[in-house]
């Protein structure tokens, strides 16, 4: 005589409780976050450069500017 599966259950021990489920929950929760958060922080870094960038050459025309006015 085989026996037949009644039913299945997902988690890393089912039984026993839910938690094993709401694990993989939140492991995926944080690992979405920590993606956000870098990308997020990339493009905030990336434009602070850029300005930087920008204020700097402004400088520079600046100073080019009144060399040639001087002399």
């Amino acid at each position: 005589m085989k026996g037949r599966i009644l039913k299945i259950k997902t988690g890393y021990n089912p039984n026993s409780s839910s938690i094993g489920v709401d694990m993989i929950v939140f492991f995926s929760a944080g690992a979405a976050v920590t993606v956000l958060f870098n990308t997020i922080a990339a493009i905030l870094s990336a434009s602070k450069t850029e300005k930087i960038v920008r204020m700097e050459e402004s400088k520079k025309v600046r100073v080019l500017s009144q060399q040639e006015l001087q002399g």
